[in-house]
């Protein structure tokens, strides 16, 4: 029954050339661009992991606090809880001070006699799904930091450097939206071209298709070949457009491997190909459930 069902189904494909072909285009182009959507949706998101691993934040304590205090302390242990990868590290105003005085000698000779700089926790290597927990810690505690007083905005302020990362946060989680609606829109282009394609080989070929109603022909020979053809488009413009795509990035990756490696994982395409291929098979099978009642 399966070999029969593929024999008519290929039958079917090459019956009218011309309008698989361009329908392989189109469904090969489709499938391309949404490679290239997958691919900058993957390349943005490392670039930023990459500059955010060097990004720290950096928590002045009010005067009041030291690295003994109990608020102080609990703050650090919470936050050395969330993922286990924050590196968290304390510095006093004295050593602050002499980090200062290597990059900036003339500066921390004005200073050393006062030294009001703050200690400071400094926080780095936050992953980006680690922000929110950390700050639901940290606002807990503002009453420990210091308060910039004349400027509310001063960068030194852990609510601004927490605004400011979170709108770069926001800014990722809209540009991923709207890459996955555009995959979805694509997707959907691909079954309802699948889905045309096939009625239209089914309103060519009514009249054969009848006449295998009349002498018995069951209903999976019927819509069996129908939903093979849908398949098949599928898989043969995925095979074309992981050529074309492979290709370009092979020449991509030999032209700028030294700046950024552009990378794709086969579980990616393995799960490309398994969706590419339900997609066609599932229009084809409601194409004909509509045009074979």
């Amino acid at each position: 029954m399966l070999f029969r069902i593929a024999k008519y189904s290929i039958k079917n494909i090459f019956r009218n050339k011309f309008l698989s072909f361009s329908s392989v285009l189109v469904l090969t182009l489709l499938m391309f661009f949404i490679n290239i959507l997958i691919l900058l949706h993957d390349v943005s998101f490392k670039l930023i992991s990459s500059i955010n691993s060097k990004l720290t934040i950096s928590l002045y304590l009010d005067e009041e606090y030291d690295k003994g205090s109990t608020e102080v302390i609990g703050l650090i242990e919470d936050i050395k809880k969330i993922g286990g990868k924050i590196k968290v590290e304390y510095k006093t105003k004295e050593v602050i001070l002499e980090d200062i005085r290597l990059k900036e000698p003339d500066l921390a000779k004005i200073l050393e006699r006062t030294n009001p700089l703050p200690d400071t926790i400094i926080l780095s290597q936050i992953q980006l799904e680690e922000y929110e927990e950390m700050n639901s810690f940290i606002e807990n505690k503002l009453y420990i930091l210091s308060k910039d007083e004349s400027d509310i905005e001063h960068f030194s302020n852990y609510t601004t450097q927490y605004k400011k990362i979170n709108q770069v946060i926001h800014v990722l989680d809209i540009l991923s939206i709207g890459l996955y609606i555009i995959i979805i829109t694509f997707l959907l282009s691909i079954f309802v071209i699948t889905y045309s394609i096939i009625g239209n080989f089914i309103y060519y070929y009514k009249d054969e298709i009848y006449i295998t109603r009349l002498v018995g022909g069951s209903k999976k020979f019927i819509y069996g070949p129908f939903v093979l053809q849908g398949s098949f488009y599928s898989f043969v413009s995925f095979l074309l457009s992981l050529i074309i795509f492979v290709f370009i990035l092979q020449n991509i990756n030999a032209a700028f491997s030294d700046i950024y490696f552009f990378d794709f994982s086969y579980n990616t395409f393995l799960i490309e190909m398994l969706v590419f291929v339900f997609v066609g098979g599932l229009s084809g099978f409601l194409s004909s459930r509509k045009y074979l009642k």
